[in-house]
């Protein structure tokens, strides 16, 4: 099937490039050969033959093309530099120092580089046999280079696992791309502490975490790198952290542009992705009991219901803490309305208090009422 070519790419394919590169967008058709209509590269020879050849040349195929197309099509066009739409997107990431980004590029082009030495050990067949082990030597490089990127990933994933395990939740916030800037100001809600300006596209390249308080609870607030339409799997590869941030989420708020407001029509393209999409992944990856909230672009200038949205949704506990009339039972009053939501305080024979406490809270209060002869009680 066409690839369609939208705004959202063309910005992309404009933050890699050099600005005075001369660059061509074309659609991907399937094409067994090529990838892209072979009359494309004939129009794209009668061009680049008549322009400055001292200008970097880049033909960039809207779709993802395998190690013998990007060959045939470098082959056709010799002076050209041919980029997919896999290139880009891990170009673009590594322009944000995602880890896991220049090794998968790295293996890209090695695979590239594999399919053309066999190529050539093909036609040079006739003259003998090839004793250069260039293709050897391409093959081991590939399996060095799928280890490393499978260690780098469970490495990745098992410090993703060992951050921030004393918080009272965490709280994903997560896009599709070219929804950036309402992702940005979600997170900016979140952490009223913290000015953020992850609002260009395909940002962040990896996970971005705070701590802040929402309500009793201390959380863990990240900003997930963007989705691309169904995950193709060497996306969710290089974007390892995000899936595995996912898996420990709480609360996971997926922000989108609404349908009808997206500056581009041609939706069926991977960087004009549909929030359901975006949702329905993110379902896959969640935990059963992981709480999925979506936000638009259109219900962005709620300022304080954001908040009110993702507390609602935390794990807490309400207690009724009952406490004698001392000075110190006083001072343990003052405790509590400094670490938990007090919901009612009533004074009759004792201090009657119902408050809102994160989980993990629930010992620390305890210890607070009984040292002052109090007693505690869970809400039914």
């Amino acid at each position: 099937m066409q690839s369609v070519i939208t705004q959202t790419f063309e910005r992309l394919v404009e933050t890699i490039v050099e600005p005075e590169a001369d660059v061509r967008i074309v659609s991907a058709t399937g094409h067994n050969r090529y990838g892209i209509d072979p009359g494309a590269i004939d129009r794209l020879q009668e061009i680049w033959i008549k322009a400055d050849t001292r200008s970097t040349q880049r033909l960039i195929v809207n779709g993802v093309l395998h190690p013998g197309q990007i060959v045939d099509l470098n082959n056709a066009l010799s002076s050209v530099t041919v980029w997919d739409r896999r290139d880009v997107v891990l170009r673009r990431l590594s322009d944000g120092n995602n880890p896991l980004a220049p090794t998968c590029l790295e293996l890209r082009q090695c695979r590239i580089d594999h399919r053309r030495a066999m190529q050539h050990q093909r036609h040079a067949a006739a003259d003998g046999p090839d004793d250069s082990g260039q293709v050897h030597e391409l093959n081991h490089r590939k399996q060095t280079l799928q280890k490393k990127i499978e260690t780098a990933i469970a490495d990745q994933q098992q410090s993703i696992e060992n951050a921030y395990s004393d918080v009272d939740a965490h709280v994903s916030i997560i896009s599709p791309i070219d929804a950036e800037p309402v992702a940005n100001d979600i997170y900016s809600r979140l952490n009223p502490t913290v000015d953020s300006e992850l609002t260009e596209i395909l940002r962040p390249a990896t996970p971005v975490t705070t701590v802040t308080t929402i309500d009793p609870h201390e959380v863990a607030v990240t900003r997930l790198t963007p989705l691309i339409t169904d995950v193709p799997t060497w996306y969710e590869r290089v974007i390892a952290g995000t899936f595995k941030m996912l898996t420990q989420a709480d609360v996971v708020v997926i922000a989108g542009i609404d349908d009808h407001t997206h500056t581009d029509n041609e939706s069926t393209d991977d960087t004009a992705t549909p929030l359901m999409s975006i949702i329905s992944t993110v379902e896959q990856h969640c935990r059963d009991n992981t709480e999925i909230l979506a936000r638009t672009s259109e219900s962005k200038n709620d300022t304080d219901s954001i908040r009110a949205d993702v507390a609602a949704e935390l794990p807490d506990t309400r207690l009724i803490v009952s406490l004698p009339y001392t000075d110190d039972a006083q001072a343990t009053v003052s405790w509590l309305y400094d670490n938990t939501t007090v919901e009612s305080i009533t004074y009759d024979e004792r201090i009657t208090i119902t408050v809102r406490a994160a989980v993990s809270q629930r010992d620390a209060v305890q210890r607070a009422v009984t040292a002052v002869d109090g007693s505690i009680r869970n809400k039914s």
